[in-house]
């Protein structure tokens, strides 16, 4: 299954059939090519990712950084907040797996939390990765590659009760946004238990999550839907458009409108 990107750029994408695999390892997919362009902004999409790079190291910067640094040749993307600026290679080629929230801390042994607004060596956190890389690197085709990854996360016996499922599935869900209240009585937590599973799934008190849910609702419905700015923050659970605006503009640095304007074939990512 192949997603659009920008002329020039092949790619490929996959989503386990496998339930067990799928509550560690979401997806998995693959760009190469020489890009067109020579900047790529990654708005927050509320996902982890594990990234590894078999090209020269593209520079990245996000406003928790004073200065661009190069990334490393695997690396854990965590959950941003913020956006992620790249400098693009003349040439690129990655493979990467988005992770459930909850998986992070049965392969990596680090609370997903802790990622929040990072780019982290995985080679620091385990030098079993190192080994991976070089499996990833040797493989020839991207489908070699998930066999690769399939193998890996099967490894990892995964027992989460329907609960913790639920709630780490809870960014991309098509439920409202919701108040916090009514947030712990849904998954059966109290309120000061959901304030912990916030920061140790997400990295973000239980407000903020919901704000987050909000937004990344609002970039859904910019990018595939065309109904009026004040039709998508009203959808979105927005107060009025002041709100909407000030929010989205807060987890961007742009407008609702700019995005639109701006949007790429990949939602939450603009290219230049």
């Amino acid at each position: 299954m192949n997603r659009t990107t920008p002329e020039s750029m092949n790619t490929a994408f996959w989503v386990s059939d496998n339930t067990n695999i799928r509550q560690l390892v979401n997806s998995a997919w693959q760009m190469e090519g020489t890009p067109s362009y020579s900047h790529e902004t990654i708005l927050p999409k509320g996902v982890i990712e594990l990234i590894f790079s078999f090209s020269e190291a593209p520079a990245f910067s996000h406003s928790s950084l004073n200065e661009k640094a190069d990334t490393p040749r695997c690396f854990i993307n965590g959950m941003n907040s913020t956006p992620l600026y790249l400098k693009t290679p003349a040439h690129q080629f990655f493979f990467g797996i988005e992770l459930n929230p909850l998986a992070v801390k049965k392969l990596l042994a680090v609370p997903p939390g802790m990622f929040l607004n990072s780019v982290t060596d995985l080679t620091l956190i385990s030098k079993d990765f190192d080994s991976l890389w070089h499996q990833l690197a040797e493989a020839v085709t991207f489908q070699q590659r998930v066999t690769i990854i399939y193998q890996w996360a099967g490894k990892k016996q995964s027992a989460f009760s329907e609960q913790e499922l639920a709630f780490s599935s809870y960014l991309h869900d098509t439920s409202p946004a919701g108040a916090v209240t009514g947030l712990a009585s849904r998954f059966c937590y109290s309120v000061r238990q959901l304030s912990r599973r916030s920061n140790d799934l997400f990295g973000m008190s239980t407000e903020s999550l919901i704000g987050y849910k909000r937004y990344l609702h609002s970039v859904r419905w910019l990018h595939h839907s065309k109904e009026t700015l004040t039709s998508v923050g009203y959808e979105c659970g927005f107060y009025d458009q002041a709100h909407f605006i000030r929010e989205f503009r807060d987890y961007t640095g742009i407008t609702p409108g700019d995005y639109r304007r701006q949007k790429s074939d990949m939602p939450a990512h603009l290219f230049g």
